[in-house]
């Protein structure tokens, strides 16, 4: 079976989250719309506020309590928007797994690695604590976490960040998820261990036939692990595809402005690199044509007034979709936007 043609594990459909604040209501999340299907990674990029850690943190039920969410999202055929916190927990850490952004906060300081690993597979599976050790043992050998036997009794403090983030993965993978959720796994980790990291998230994704979201700002992080990119801007998905359609032919003026603004190993390197100009959109008063528009320097009356559908591809067009009511043409490099 191609991996166009296996199940989908997560499908997210029109999703969309409000956060109600004493200055009015706050957009962060418009109409996304994602499926993931099992052994497929699929990169979520886009500059900090796009809404990407927003999208996910609805799926698992995480957000804050002013939040109001719309739209769908199913863990195979089983409905996660709307559930109660008991109902999703039969599913949390078992079938749908996340790695938060910061190890050092995420972990329990007063816990030692072994317990905090166990803990959940203890709650979820109902093994022994004995059993339930040496599953930890296992898995930190599996996240290729040096001295495993060691580790397990140490505390979070004494770990550096690549093995704290190691750890992250070994609770996330505890009971065999059916999809994993990674934001920002490589923040703060210098680029040797980013590489590490990176590297061990495409293996298990493989072994285990995971389907993963894998949020992130950096395109160059998009591609070297994921099989398809969707790039979000003011919390919609502007482009989609596969990571060598996107990256080689962007189509939306802000994918091409997001990878023209990436540093090159061929470059000289003596001047700067291009910026996108202008600041994103207010969430709380959102432009009513395409939010990117005053950024943009292809916008015109349309786009000032008619918010762009994404569209799904056209003949020849592999799997492509974009949002954009000028999209753009042919091959872009980085230095030519």
């Amino acid at each position: 079976m191609s991996q166009s043609e296996a199940p989908i594990a997560l499908d997210i459909d029109q999703l969309s989250v409000v956060f109600d604040t004493p200055d009015g209501s706050l957009s962060a999340v418009n109409d996304f719309s994602l499926a993931i299907r099992r052994g497929e990674c699929v990169g979520v990029v886009g500059e900090s506020g796009a809404g990407k850690s927003q999208s996910f943190l609805a799926v698992m039920g995480l957000l804050a309590a002013n939040a109001r969410v719309s739209g769908q999202a199913r863990l195979g055929t089983e409905p996660l928007i709307d559930r109660d916190v008991a109902e999703l927990n039969r599913f949390r850490g078992v079938k749908l797994s996340m790695i938060f952004q910061d190890p050092m906060t995420s972990l329990t300081p007063h816990m030692t690695v072994g317990e905090q690993i166990a803990e959940s597979i203890i709650h979820h599976l109902g093994s022994s604590a004995e059993a339930a050790r040496a599953r930890a043992l296992a898995l930190l050998e599996q996240v290729q976490v040096t001295d495993a036997p060691r580790r397990l009794d140490q505390y979070p403090h004494e770990l550096s960040g690549g093995m704290r983030q190691r750890v992250m993965i070994a609770i996330a993978l505890a009971c065999d998820p059916e999809v994993l959720i990674a934001d920002e796994p490589t923040t703060a980790l210098d680029v040797t261990i980013q590489a590490q990291i990176l590297s061990l998230l495409a293996t298990l994704k493989r072994e285990r036939g995971m389907a993963m979201a894998l949020i992130t700002h950096d395109l160059g992080v998009v591609a070297g692990i994921a099989d398809r990119v969707a790039v979000m801007y003011a919390g919609r998905v502007v482009e989609l595809g596969t990571v060598h359609e996107v990256l080689k032919a962007p189509k939306h003026p802000y994918t091409a402005a997001l990878l023209a603004s990436m540093p090159r190993i061929d470059d000289s390197g003596t001047g700067p690199l291009p910026a996108i100009g202008g600041q994103p959109p207010n969430p709380r008063r959102l432009p009513a044509g395409c939010a990117f528009g005053p950024r943009c320097a292809k916008a015109d009356a349309l786009c000032r007034t008619d918010r762009p559908p994404l569209v799904g591809p056209g003949p020849g067009e592999g799997t492509r979709s974009v949002a954009c009511h000028h999209p753009l043409q042919g091959t872009h490099h980085s230095r030519e936007m």
